[in-house]
């Protein structure tokens, strides 16, 4: 008896953390979160969600973000793990629609039912991850990542400081400087691709974002998403820096 639990003991432990790349919970993952006791992390549909509604009849896998001049509060999250609040949002505002976050929610994909429209994050790191998601679709079916436009469930924040209510973020997966975050009218037809968490469990350990800021701070730079300090472009990410430490990202809109 000794000698058999010895060698139990002796066992090596196998480990259940999963990894960018693999197959799993109805999809493939492709971003992962090892910082607290849980492992948590993003998963991608392997499939493209067909449009419910006769958007365009060139392509069937292209859809609306929402209505052009409806601000949709709720939906202004933008990072990791804020996607499924600005899909319940939307849901909610825009019950059992044809538009892109409907799709996502109204979704079976798997045999699971917890998928949402990516917020931008989200959807960044789905750009940042193409290859390794391409590779194993190659490998278990389904899309690749195509070069349309996709749409994020995050809308462009509109508040004091500005901002516009007929356009929504999403990204390009490729143009000549590699992936882009770009912003556009939410009455347009572009790609959907829906994710989930891991276990539904969208509690990562991100930052949190900052709702409030005080009246007398004042702007020390803009600089775009290399870092590079500029006076302001249109149509492109800027980030807003403060002197009480706060950062604030917008883009202008032509």
């Amino acid at each position: 008896m000794k000698k058999i639990l010895l060698t139990l003991l002796c066992l090596p432990m196998v480990s259940t953390s999963q990894n960018i790349g693999d197959l799993y919970q109805g999809g493939i993952i492709f971003y992962v979160d090892n910082s607290g006791t849980t492992q948590k992390g993003l998963i991608i549909d392997t499939s493209y969600l067909a449009s419910t509604y006769p958007w365009s009849i060139q392509d069937s896998l292209i859809s609306d973000w929402g209505p052009n001049l409806h601000y949709c509060n709720g939906t202004e999250y933008e990072l990791i793990g804020e996607g499924e609040q600005n899909t319940s949002s939307f849901e909610q505002d825009h019950p059992n629609d044809n538009y892109a976050a409907n799709l996502c929610s109204q979704s079976y994909s798997g045999g699971f039912t917890d998928w949402f429209l990516p917020s931008i994050d989200e959807l960044w790191q789905v750009m940042l991850n193409i290859n390794t998601i391409d590779s194993a679709i190659s490998i278990y079916g389904g899309n690749i990542i195509a070069t349309n436009f996709h749409w994020s469930s995050t809308q462009i924040l509109v508040d004091s400081l500005g901002g516009d209510i007929r356009y929504a973020y999403g990204a390009w997966p490729y143009t000549s400087n590699g992936p882009l975050i770009s912003a556009k009218s939410k009455n347009t037809a572009y790609l959907v691709r829906a994710i989930r968490c891991i276990d539904n469990d969208c509690s990562f350990l991100t930052p949190t974002s900052i709702q409030e800021h005080t009246t007398n701070k004042s702007l020390i730079k803009v600089t775009d998403l290399l870092g590079r300090e500029t006076k302001g472009i249109k149509n492109e990410i800027l980030f807003y820096l403060y002197n009480d430490g706060t950062v604030e990202k917008r883009i202008v809109i032509k």
